[in-house]
């Protein structure tokens, strides 16, 4: 039960310039409540070197008021980025080693859901992929399945994470399996939530009180959201910043940047693929975003 955050961009820009300094402060402060650490992953070249590299900072502290979150999100460029905030879920530590992203093989992982009971990953994981296994948490677990049913398809990233989902989602039906993947190449975001389901009871059972979350977190706490600015940026989020103009990402799919061509691709993670065009045309059944944010701003008022 985290806070995601990424972007592509045609040059190397910071999360406040892409949604602008109130979000930004904004998102920084979500650490209040998902105040089980933090961490980002981005793309940085050498001296010298032409392919950029994924590179990560992991923080096991609240990041409230941590000035190297502050830095990550106001004064640290780059081609592409993600951040997680993270609230620990069943008991697991705050402790680096279950901070996310987790990073292995250049492939950036951060997750936002609760898979549990985490014992039945025994059924999908080969035993030698415990051995690379350094903390405690199901989202650890569930990128080693990614990373495992990458090499067992032998092809892109993309089909081994839809892959991968798919079967998470047989195993772990009431699930949420969102999550962000950044690779030096590709950024991918995977909105599939549609069996979860967060109440306030969960939340108390934290030690939160529903009424510190913002109004959109109850309703809408797993949704994601995209916006695309007109030099070809994308940005995606969790709920809990101003989303006014941003477009809801359609139930259980995967999108695709290609970092080279800002070119964005959707599809379905269980069934057939349709056009992005299409997908992003996706209309919200109960309530649009910016009817969110008038909610949001009368009470606030």
């Amino acid at each position: 039960m985290c806070r995601l955050f990424a972007y592509a961009a045609p040059r190397e820009t910071t999360v406040s310039e892409v949604i602008g300094a109130e979000n930004a402060e904004a998102f920084q402060q979500m650490t209040t409540v998902h105040n089980d650490g933090w961490g980002t992953a981005w793309l940085a070249a050498g001296p010298g070197e032409t392919v950029p590299e994924v590179e990560s900072l992991r923080i096991s502290t609240p990041g409230q008021h941590d000035p190297l979150l502050t830095s990550a999100l106001h004064e640290a460029p780059s081609y592409a980025r993600l951040v997680h905030l993270r609230l620990a879920t069943d008991q697991h530590k705050r402790t680096k080693v279950n901070t996310h992203p987790f990073v292995e093989d250049g492939i950036a992982f951060a997750h936002n859901g609760s898979i549990i009971p985490v014992e039945r990953f025994a059924e999908l994981l080969d035993p030698e992929a415990y051995e690379h296994i350094q903390g405690t948490t199901d989202s650890e677990l569930y990128f080693s399945f990614v990373r495992q049913t990458i090499r067992e398809v032998d092809g892109t990233v993309a089909d081994g994470v839809v892959l991968a989902v798919q079967r998470l989602r047989e195993t772990f039906p009431g699930a949420s399996l969102n999550s962000v993947i950044l690779t030096e190449r590709e950024l991918f975001v995977v909105h599939a939530n549609s069996t979860a389901r967060v109440t306030d009871a969960v939340f108390r059972s934290y030690g939160i009180d529903p009424a510190d979350l913002p109004i959109d977190h109850n309703e809408h706490y797993y949704k994601l959201a995209m916006l695309q600015q007109p030099d070809g940026t994308t940005v995606f989020s969790s709920t809990g910043i101003d989303l006014a103009g941003w477009t809801r990402i359609p139930d259980d799919t995967i999108t695709r940047i290609d970092l080279e061509t800002l070119e964005l691709s959707q599809r379905k993670i269980f069934g057939g693929r349709e056009s992005a065009a299409r997908l992003e045309r996706a209309a919200l059944n109960d309530s649009t975003i910016d009817e969110l944010a008038q909610r949001r701003s009368r009470r606030a008022g």
